[in-house]
């Protein structure tokens, strides 16, 4: 009779499990035609074709969010959730030049999160933060030059561990995001404004760094950080060079 609970017990998490299973199937597909290899969005080919946009937004809408959540559920969610309405916000405003050219930027109340409109900032510091895994910062893509390149594959609760290691090390390493080598180091203004996250389990952000950096950077080295380029991450301006004086 006790095996006959315990099965019982353990079919019906399982059955729980799948049926918050969240295929973002719909959304990947969105990012393969609209954002490119190297991570920028074609805003100006999604403005022309805004049904497929408004079409994506509306399958997020609809899906139920849960109390009982693991961590990796929530990260894959919210993070999607951020990038695809970042993306939102800029069509929205299309066209201009920056996310700062919107008044409020992260601050505008226009995600609908259970009866109530939440802003980006919302979600990443009242949600995603609360995770405590500084790697967010690596993932959530505010439609700049200086953010992390958006993933064309979205985040799945099963592999989203992966998912931020590569995000991290791609960061890091990428040489227009930071600037690495063994005596001195330019950095992207995240690991500043958000130096406490970054420290929480290492004593100095070099530390951090060096988990995933492919240069080894020394203890002394020197540390400047990069003044953030707030231009559009767009693949129209990325293609033709044109990208705007930073912001």
């Amino acid at each position: 009779m006790k095996k006959i609970i315990i099965l019982s017990v353990f079919l019906l998490s399982q059955i729980n499990a799948f049926s918050q299973y969240i295929n973002y199937q719909f959304y990947e597909d969105f990012l393969t035609k609209y954002v490119s290899e190297e991570g920028y969005v074609d805003y100006d080919a999604i403005y022309e074709n805004h049904t497929d946009l408004k079409q994506v937004i509306d399958r997020f809408e609809k899906l139920e969010t849960y109390s009982n959540w693991s961590k990796n559920q929530e990260l894959s969610h919210w993070i999607n959730i951020y990038n695809v309405y970042s993306i939102k916000l800029i069509i929205d405003n299309f066209p201009i030049n920056s996310i700062r050219d919107v008044s409020q930027s992260f601050d505008l109340r226009f995600i609908p999160v259970k009866n109530q409109l939440v802003s980006l900032n919302y979600i990443e510091k009242e949600i995603l933060s609360k995770t405590l895994d500084e790697r967010i910062h690596f993932a959530i893509n505010c439609a700049s030059i200086s953010c992390p390149n958006i993933n064309r594959v979205p985040f799945y609760a099963d592999t989203i561990d992966d998912q931020l290691e590569v995000a991290a090390k791609n960061f890091i390493n990428n040489t227009t995001k930071n600037d690495i080598s063994r005596k001195e180091v330019k950095l992207s203004k995240i690991f500043d404004w958000f130096a406490a996250d970054f420290l929480k389990n290492n004593a100095t952000v070099i530390d951090y760094i060096n988990k995933y950096s492919d240069t080894r950077i020394k203890e002394n080295a020197e540390i400047q950080y990069l003044e953030y380029n707030w231009s559009l991450n767009s693949q129209v301006k990325f293609a033709t060079k044109e990208f705007l004086a930073l912001k």
